[in-house]
């Protein structure tokens, strides 16, 4: 299985080449110690393991060292090299940002409710990397976003964006921490150890380069006791979609999409640790208005088991969610805080339905909005309260059939005053046509009743239908 993961990952991320000058004198120096052996009638014992790997303690100057390097070197990367003039900075930037405080930015959706959480992964993986916990280094993304927004550009900080970069950051930066652990191999040499520790950079790229700086990209010892969960499956899927305004009997095109989806942990029982499980699904889109269509990550921060027995099993868990989804029909992103009753029936040995029931707070949601042109985006900014519902028949890690339901509230902070209601309907029905292969067909339907206060309302139907092949990757240890 541990092979099945990395492969499935590395495959992926190879696509991407980056790497350091150290990376290049570690990855030199694990091939030539793995060359000598060539040759040899018995393949030799492994050294013994005797290295140690970060870090048995918290590391403060070289994570915040990370955060400045973080801040440096964008800010000189805009001035210098993208000529933008809000990294023109001085005294007097710094007392207006810091005097008038915090406004709402005009940037896309994609600028706000992906790059900015995503940059924030990279200031929450300065204090992951040099041993501070989830919480601990949550202070990490809400100081490394303040620094920024305060004192990286000119122009005013945005609380939208201290708020995703903050909150979208600790959500990524988990997942992909863990991720990363996974992927990395302390007892491998040679080609194999080079391509887990590329893996593991482009992944989490801090933590990468914490481990290069270290010189632990060529040290050969333990992995960690935790580096895999109890139960993880992934699958990829690609095929066609089709969207329709009303009907789908009005789509005009057919385009392809490409899915990763992974699950790490189980909700279930494993949420002794914040991100002991947690899910990933990320979509690309061919020919729409963004190529990544989607990117969510849930993860579980608590969890009390409510009942178990031979058929039945009730969990009350505690989750962290970003959502992201930018297309032609909407766009809609946000974090969320949600308190879930999650159970199962066991109808089988391999049997099961499952079942989610999930209230929750939006803290930060950007919904498409027609009358939002004078604030600069096409999309509102708004809170609220939203719920969640899942019932799926499934077994052995597969999912024949599931039904879902994410709606939400939310009432406009900034952009045209009034509130929305979104609705997401999702119908998924799969088959395992032989072993790790399979066909998956799914109908979401997205509704939008919006609501204004000096604008006519608007009221959005978009069906989607996708049909895709699947493979997976399960382990149920």
């Amino acid at each position: 299985m541990t092979r099945a993961i990395r492969g499935s990952v590395i495959a992926a991320l190879l696509l991407v080449a980056n790497s350091s000058a150290s990376f290049a004198q570690d990855v030199q120096q694990a091939t030539t110690a793995a060359a000598a052996s060539i040759g040899e009638a018995e393949q030799p014992q492994p050294a013994p393991q005797t290295d140690t790997f970060c870090c048995t303690k918290r590391h403060f100057l070289p994570a915040a060292l990370n955060v400045l390097a973080l801040e440096l070197v964008p800010n000189y990367f805009n001035r210098f090299v993208a000529n933008d003039t809000t990294a023109v900075l001085s005294g007097t930037s710094f007392r207006r940002n810091i005097q008038r405080g915090f406004e709402w930015d005009p940037n896309n959706l994609a600028t706000n409710m992906f790059a900015h959480p995503y940059h924030g992964n990279v200031y929450f993986n300065a204090g992951r990397s040099n041993g501070y916990n989830f919480w601990e280094s949550s202070a990490f993304a809400y100081a490394g976003s303040f620094i920024w927004e305060m004192f990286g550009e000119n122009n005013r900080g945005a609380i939208n964006d201290w708020a995703m970069t903050s909150l979208g950051g600790i959500t990524i930066g988990e997942a992909l921490h863990r991720a990363a652990i996974m992927v990395r191999d302390n007892e491998a040499t040679g080609a194999s150890r080079a391509f887990s520790e590329l893996g593991g950079f482009l992944i989490d790229p801090v933590g990468g380069f914490n481990r290069a700086w270290r010189g632990e990209m060529s040290k050969y010892g333990p992995n960690p006791e935790d580096q895999y969960p109890d139960r993880y499956r992934s699958s990829i899927t690609f095929g066609g979609r089709t969207v329709g305004e009303k009907r789908l009997s009005k789509a005009d095109a057919t385009t392809a999409y490409f899915v990763f989806r992974a699950d790490y942990g189980d909700p279930m029982q494993d949420y002794q640790r914040p991100f002991d499980n947690f899910m990933i699904n990320l979509q690309l889109n061919a020919d729409d208005a963004s190529t990544i269509g989607m990117f969510q990550v849930h993860g579980g921060l608590w969890g009390r088991q409510l009942k178990r027995s031979d058929r039945v099993w009730h969990v009350f868990t505690v989750d962290q969610m970003y959502d992201y989804a930018n297309n032609n029909a909407y766009e809609v992103g946000g974090m969320a805080f949600g308190a879930s009753l999650r159970s199962r029936w066991r109808l089988s040995d391999n049997l099961q339905i499952s079942s989610l029931v999930q209230p929750n707070v939006s803290i930060v949601t950007a919904v498409s909005s027609e009358y939002a042109g004078f604030t600069g985006r096409s999309y509102d900014f708004g809170s609220g309260l939203g719920l969640r519902a899942m019932a799926g028949l499934g077994g052995n890690g597969v999912e024949y059939f599931t039904v879902s339901y994410r709606g939400f509230y939310t009432h406009t902070m900034n952009g045209a005053k009034g509130n929305q209601i979104v609705h997401f309907i999702l119908a998924r029905a799969g088959y395992r046509i032989w072993r790790a292969v399979g066909l998956s067909a799914d109908y979401l339907l997205f509704m939008r009743d919006s609501f204004f206060k000096d604008y006519p309302d608007i009221h959005r139907r978009n069906p989607e239908f996708r049909l895709g092949l699947s493979f997976f990757w399960i382990d149920l240890n």
